[in-house]
């Protein structure tokens, strides 16, 4: 039974009404109740008043006379009600009359029960108070009503109550219970699968029950289609795994799943061929940390779990494996967080690709044809290595060897690099094993000499690097010796880092080669205060033509039998706003290296016509030379541009005379030669300045077409003293003389010398002994003292 109620919508439904009925029924019972005995109590006391208006006429007569016979009589007419206790009547004097029914019950009122008392006034005078009467409320006639009031209030509540309840459970049985079990029993009724639909109970097609029928008929829709959704979805999940385990079975690559501290879960066999665990079925107890496995670092493998996890992101690297029986591998291990503090891994090995990619970068780093580290590998594990050992000292040495060019345009590449590998084995053959050699360019060797912190020990290491680079070698069956020049620095005296100390190595190289080379040189701040002065300078020379500061000097060149001047060297001066005036052998072999001799070139010989163009419209007839460096030949300063300048100021290419050094007729000869024989069929005459130094010989007068031979004035200077130097110029201006070129001596400083070579046969002289290079206006007021003979032929 208890069941039942539990279970039945309609037990709940009917007790719920019940008990709520009752219950709010007994409240309003209770409340009415106390209202109704306040009430009847209230209109026992009205009535009582009532009682009293009918016999206070009669009182007021016998209290106004004290008739106590009257006052009885009216006491005992009060008491014939029921509702009285006892009548009290008094006047002025004392008691008139006094009635008790029962004074042995001793009842009172329910509330109290308080007499009710009225004043009794005069018949002749309302203001006067004759006497008063007191009527004492019989408490059990009041009770009685009180009781007969609540006894029909608690029947007839109950009476509502009970229709209520009743009225209250019909309804909610037809309305409610009712329709509820038509539901249920049309909905346990239902197939949805077939796409039946549930019926709404009858009547309550557009009420709540209507929408909750249609509300479940939507229900069952999703309900069924989200049936039919999960079971596509099992079955492509079923077909997922069965792929994912074909997959995680057969791949290639190794595959696991571990937790946040390496521990596997499951993996494949080819995690476990490539890393030598256990295959998955053959050993459950097997251990299954991912961490156990022979890693160069498994620390960082667990920092990389780590920060997979944390960042929720996929972490990528190559890590070390080390097998007993095979060389190290490389695996590149991907790990993908896949929550709960889990991550999927996926393994391939990369070894190949590493020793390729570690191949390619010793290929990158190092020297294939002696071995050693190129220049890239020098710098970057020096760069590192500076960091490593900031309390430590070492020198930085720069070895150039000497003649390699030459040697190599002359016997061939081959040869060239055996002596670039026995070169190395020398150098290799003084030092110890704890220095460092590196081939840093085509013929250049850096070598780095650790506790090396004073001139004195490094001096002895020098010396003999020098010594055994500079011993004769064979090559080629050819007997031969280069030498060597050094530049050496000093880590940390000299630089902190080693872009400085390759920078003052080179600048004392370059020292050493500059005074001569096969020394060695020890960088200091002097150099690179040089170099700075070099490098400024070289920016104040590309203003130079701009700002007007180039000046050109003029020598007169001499006859030497007539005395007369014909004509007069064009020399390059440079007025600087800050130096002064700059000699030429400052700034010319700087304009050499940057390029700017061109653009000089150009300037002087526009200036130089611009001059000639002057003299001639002066009716002076004088020639002019003006040198021409070898780096303006052949594109520098090309005929046709000559001839363009020469016309431009109206100039006879014959006037201008070009000088050049012999030097340029050694290294650039084809080239030299074409453009001699351009120049020269131009019109201009060639001169062929400081004869007699570096490689010359008369075989070149006869070989390179020239017009006028300069004997250095090095041979003019000891001439009287040195018989060769004599002979030497004897047979150049015999040479001249078949050749028929012109000769002029150059450094005439005494009477002696010129009376000399006028007696060899010497045509034209300059120097000190007739002027210095002057301004153009000194040149004019002082030397040009007479009309000029005609110009040499």
């Amino acid at each position: 039974m208890q069941n039942f109620w539990q279970r039945s919508l309609l037990g709940r439904t009917v007790g719920n009404i019940i008990v709520i009925t009752f219950l709010v029924g007994g409240l309003i019972m209770l409340a009415m109740s106390i209202s109704v005995a306040r009430q009847t109590e209230a209109d026992a006391y009205r009535r009582l008043g009532e009682l009293l208006d009918t016999v206070e006429d009669t009182v007021r007569v016998a209290c106004f006379v004290g008739n106590e016979e009257l006052a009885m009589e009216v006491a005992r007419g009060l008491l014939r009600n029921s509702e009285v206790q006892s009548v009290d009547i008094r006047y002025d004097k004392g008691l008139l009359a006094h009635l008790e029914r029962n004074p042995a019950d001793g009842k009172q009122a329910v509330l109290g029960s308080q007499p009710v008392r009225r004043n009794i006034v005069s018949p002749f005078d309302n203001s006067s108070i004759v006497g008063n009467i007191a009527l004492q409320p019989d408490g059990a006639a009041i009770e009685t009503l009180v009781a007969q009031a609540r006894r029909q209030i608690a029947l007839q509540t109950l009476l509502l109550i009970i229709a209520v309840a009743i009225a209250l459970t019909l309804t909610v049985l037809r309305q409610v219970v009712k329709p509820i079990a038509v539901l249920s029993k049309n909905l346990n009724k239902l197939d949805p699968i077939l796409g039946e639909q549930l019926s709404a109970p009858a009547g309550h097609e557009k009420d709540a029950f209507g929408s909750l029928t249609r509300d479940i008929n939507a229900l069952s829709s999703r309900l069924l289609n989200a049936a039919e959704v999960e079971r596509e979805l099992n079955v492509r999940h079923e077909m997922d795994q069965r792929k994912y385990r074909d997959i995680f079975e057969n791949a290639e690559s190794g595959i696991f799943i571990a937790d946040a501290f390496g521990e596997m879960t499951s993996y494949n066999r080819s995690l476990a061929q490539l890393t030598g665990l256990p295959q998955p079925a053959a050993d459950e107890t097997a251990p299954r940390s991912l961490l156990a496995l022979p890693w160069t670092d498994a620390g960082h493998l667990q920092k990389m779990i780590e920060r997979c996890i944390k960042s929720n992101a996929a972490v990528v690297e190559d890590l070390a494996l080390l097998r007993s029986m095979t060389p190290q591998r490389w695996l590149n291990v991907a790990l993908t967080p896949i929550g709960a503090c889990m991550v999927q891994g996926i393994v391939s090995d990369v070894t190949t690709r590493r020793n390729a990619e570690l191949a390619a970068k010793r290929a990158a780093i190092t020297d294939p044809l002696t071995g050693l580290a190129n220049r890239q590998g020098f710098e970057e594990f020096w760069a590192n290595e500076i960091a490593k050992v900031q309390d430590q000292h070492f020198a930085l040495l720069l070895i150039d060897l000497e003649g390699f060019k030459q040697l190599n345009d002359a016997l061939g590449f081959p040869a060239g690099d055996r002596v670039l590998i026995g070169f190395a084995a020398r150098i290799f053959s003084c030092i110890k094993n704890t220095d460092w050699v590196a081939r840093v360019g085509g013929d250049e060797f850096a070598v780095v000499l650790p506790n090396i912190d004073e001139p004195g020990k490094l001096d002895s290491i020098c010396q003999r690097i020098l010594r055994v680079l500079g011993e004769r070698f064979s090559v080629s069956g050819q007997e031969t010796c280069l030498g060597a020049s050094i530049g050496a620095t000093l880590y940390p005296d000299d630089g902190n880092n080693l872009p400085a100390l390759l920078r003052n190595a080179e600048l004392a190289l370059n020292d050493a080669r500059h005074r001569g080379g096969q020394i060695w040189s020890l960088f200091n701040q002097d150099m690179r205060h040089a170099i700075e002065h070099r490098h400024n300078l070289a920016n104040d020379l590309r203003l130079a033509i701009q700002r007007q500061e180039l000046r050109l000097y003029y020598q007169p060149i001499v006859h030497l039998a007539s005395q007369r001047v014909v004509g007069a060297e064009a020399l390059i001066r440079w007025q600087h706003p800050t130096h002064g005036l700059v000699p030429p052998d400052n700034f010319i072999p700087l304009a050499e290296q940057t390029g700017m001799i061109n653009a000089i070139g150009l300037w002087c010989l526009e200036t130089a016509c611009q001059q000639l163009a002057d003299w001639q419209a002066a009716g002076l007839d004088l020639s002019l030379t003006v040198n021409v460096s070898a780096r303006q030949i052949p594109d520098g300063l090309s005929p046709a541009k000559a001839s363009e300048i020469a016309a431009h100021h109206g100039i006879a290419p014959q006037r201008l005379g070009l000088e050049i050094t012999e030097g340029l007729l050694i290294g650039e000869a084809h080239d030299a030669l074409r453009w001699l024989e351009a120049i020269r069929t131009a019109g201009f005459r060639v001169y062929l300045d400081d004869f007699g130094t570096g490689y010359s010989s008369l075989s070149y007068l006869k070989r390179f077409r020239v017009d006028t031979v300069k004997i250095d004035k090095a041979f003019i200077r000891d001439m009287g003293q040195v018989a060769s130097d004599r002979v030497m110029i004897e047979a150049v201006i015999m040479m001249a003389d078949a050749l028929r070129l012109s000769v002029v001596a150059e450094g005439i400083e005494t009477a002696e010398q010129r009376d000399l070579l006028r007696s060899l046969g010497c045509t034209y002289g300059q120097g000190y002994l007739y002027s210095r290079p002057l301004p153009i206006e000194q040149f004019l007021a002082q030397v040009l003292l007479i009309d000029a003979p005609a110009t040499p032929t």
